[in-house]
């Protein structure tokens, strides 16, 4: 077996081995990177790392990447490295720990950290017990249908952003950014693929920017697809009228990318509440044209109290911190704020 960096001749193979894989339960999902997964992860982040295993005649048996940013832990600057697309094939006998440890995916990253599902609980055993994976948050998505968030009433002005309002928007995310651990700094208006500075929306008290957030559609170079429905899902995905007059999010046509976005980098000056109920509200009117829009929390998190209140499906997630590199970061009783799109 080869163990070596992916290049864009793998992008297909990749493709194929994630698609081999959908998360299992009674909505079976594949969480996919269509049309090429090489590609999708060097667009999602340029600076990703991608290891895949490879028998001696090049077949492909394993992939992980590894993708690194610069957020904001305790206030502060650091780079953190996001653990996501391991994969393997059915009935390879791999090293993970050895592609986890190999040269080629080890970066400059100052912590590594990783998202399993509730429903993958005998993956997070199995690298938990080896010491390789801790638990430190407890993190939920939530899938909403854009009718199912109440407006609150307010005096405030919501708009879409302009062109000129890139720099003022990169000063107020990192003004109010580093107020939580995890959230990404912004450099420019254009760290974030796919998404521009049309995709933000703004609530102003006057001339002043109070908050923010955005409506990222990544369909380009990510997506979801329901593979099989199963249970009361298979009964429900027929009735999606019924669905969206209850104000649940309709179900995908099975094998179709669902038509939805993610509300992406909501945040609001002095990390006011009802600021971000306000704007979480906006912001899922400026989305009803899509089916559905994508959040998430972690617990620890207080705006999770309101997102708990809103008719949703969810799922459930941990939030791991890598422990086959030394951490030097611990969060420090700061609120945990991860970008679900980032992801």
């Amino acid at each position: 077996m080869i163990i070596r960096p992916a290049s864009s001749a793998d992008g297909q193979e990749m493709l194929r081995l994630i698609e081999a894989h959908p998360a299992r339960g009674n909505m079976s999902i594949l969480y996919t990177r269509r049309p090429d997964a090489y590609q999708s992860y060097q667009t999602e982040c340029p600076g990703a790392k991608i290891v895949v295993c490879t028998d001696n005649s090049g077949g492909l048996l394993a992939q992980i990447a590894c993708l690194p940013r610069k957020l904001y832990v305790n206030s502060e600057i650091h780079s953190v490295g996001y653990v996501t697309g391991l994969h393997k094939a059915d009935g390879a006998f791999i090293n993970i720990i050895k592609m986890l440890k190999d040269e080629h995916f080890r970066s400059s990253a100052e912590q590594f950290f990783c998202s399993i599902l509730d429903d993958n609980e005998s993956v997070f055993n199995l690298f938990a017990k080896r010491g390789l994976f801790h638990a430190i948050y407890n993190y939920t998505t939530y899938l909403i249908h854009p009718a199912a968030v109440k407006h609150k009433r307010h005096k405030l002005q919501f708009r879409r952003a302009r062109s000129e309002d890139a720099t003022r928007l990169l000063d107020f995310y990192n003004n109010e950014g580093k107020r939580y651990s995890y959230f990404p700094v912004f450099s420019t208006k254009d760290d974030f693929s796919g998404l521009n500075v049309l995709d933000f929306y703004l609530l102003e008290d006057g001339a002043e920017l109070i908050a923010a957030g955005a409506l990222w559609d990544q369909r380009p170079f990510k997506q979801y697809v329901v593979v099989d429905y199963k249970g009361m899902y298979r009964l429900a995905a027929h009735c999606n009228p019924m669905l969206r007059a209850l104000h649940y999010p309709p179900l995908p046509d099975v094998n179709t990318a669902a038509n939805f976005a993610q509300i992406s980098f909501l945040i609001c000056r002095d990390g006011d509440h009802f600021l971000e109920q306000i704007m979480f509200g906006e912001l899922a009117t400026a989305g009803r044209g899509f089916d559905f829009l994508t959040i998430g929390s972690a617990a620890q998190d207080p705006f999770s109290n309101h997102l708990n209140s809103i008719r949703s499906l969810k799922f459930g997630s941990k939030i791991c911190v890598c422990d086959y590199a030394e951490n030097s970061l611990a969060p420090a009783g700061i609120i945990p704020r991860f970008e679900c799109a980032l992801l």
